[in-house]
């Protein structure tokens, strides 16, 4: 699971205003595309017409710089955030998205400095605080991210992933009930979110408290990642098939789902009272996750907890 707070790739006003411009209705049109080469040409198209109004050409910088970073290119996109700035030192999304490219490529410390710009400039901004609250959770510091994400949960009481990461940020501070209520408030918000609904049962089983597991099933897409993994802890499948059913074409997707797939393996041998064989899928994960993974976060932490020597 991608630790991304959210995953519009839009971001920015309609600039059109004003005759002077000469860049075109299609060239913004396709510069919000979702189709993510269509969208670079289309901003790349606004950032080169030299009419276009510095704040037109940051808008069209920080959302070609999406499309890279949904493409994989960081470095691109960072290049592409930095021009946003450059141009506008008050555009909020460039520092945040900014952080999130600094954070998948795990320099943390650059992301916090980055998110904190964002929450300066918009201080009724949820998803910085979040993304800061995650990044604090990544150093270990679960006192700043709790912190950060009970401000978020004031400034939106239905945000489901500041319930989500807070939840996470208590089950590895040690303070299991606050984890178990939080999980399930956010499985509560969105009932089709996976994730949530798996952690639910994760931390509901540490807690000793009755399986929801099967009923949260009926709401979810179970034709669709990672249902391999809620089979697993429904008990209708194994881990061999999970890490089977992982594979996919694309090398990308394959990488993230066999995270996945030793990460949750390992919390299933946890749950059996396997520790060894935890240890070792919980090593995987760490070795492996994409650095934008939560579950390769996690690994760590459950390494620790079970005072492994990675």
């Amino acid at each position: 699971m991608r630790i991304s707070v959210f995953a519009a790739l839009v971001a920015g006003p309609l600039m059109l205003a004003g005759s002077a411009l000469a860049f075109s209705q299609r060239d913004w049109d396709e510069c919000q595309a979702s189709d993510l080469d269509r969208r670079i040409a289309g901003c790349s198209g606004i950032i080169d017409d030299r009419g276009a109004t510095g704040k037109s050409r940051a808008v069209a910088f920080n959302n070609r710089g999406l499309a890279y970073r949904h493409k994989g290119d960081l470095d691109r996109a960072i290049a592409d955030y930095n021009e946003a700035i450059g141009l506008d030192g008050k555009y909020e999304p460039a520092y945040y998205n900014r952080g999130e490219a600094y954070r998948a490529k795990g320099d943390t410390d650059r992301a916090i400095v980055d998110y904190t710009e964002a929450i300066r400039l918009d201080a009724n901004d949820a998803d910085p605080l979040i993304a800061r609250g995650i990044a604090y959770r990544v150093k270990g510091d679960s006192e700043r991210a709790i912190a950060d994400l009970n401000e978020a949960i004031r400034l939106n009481p239905k945000i489901d992933s500041a319930y989500f990461n807070r939840g996470i940020a208590y089950l590895y501070s040690g303070s299991l009930s606050q984890a178990l209520a939080d999980v399930t408030r956010a499985s509560e918000l969105d009932p089709k979110e996976a994730y949530a609904a798996l952690w639910v049962e994760i931390v509901g089983q540490r807690s000793k408290a009755p399986s929801r597991l099967a009923q949260a099933s009926a709401a979810l897409d179970m034709a669709a990642w990672p249902a391999p993994v809620i089979r697993m802890f429904l008990g209708e499948t194994t881990p061999s098939a999970v890490l089977a059913a992982a594979d996919d074409p694309d090398a990308a997707t394959r990488k993230g789902q066999l995270c996945e797939a030793n990460f949750y393996s390992g919390e299933f041998a946890l749950l059996q009272g396997a520790k060894a064989e935890a240890a070792r899928l919980f090593r995987l994960a760490a070795a492996s996750c994409p650095r934008d993974f939560a579950e390769g976060h996690s690994a760590i932490a459950e390494l620790d907890a079970l005072g492994e020597n990675r």
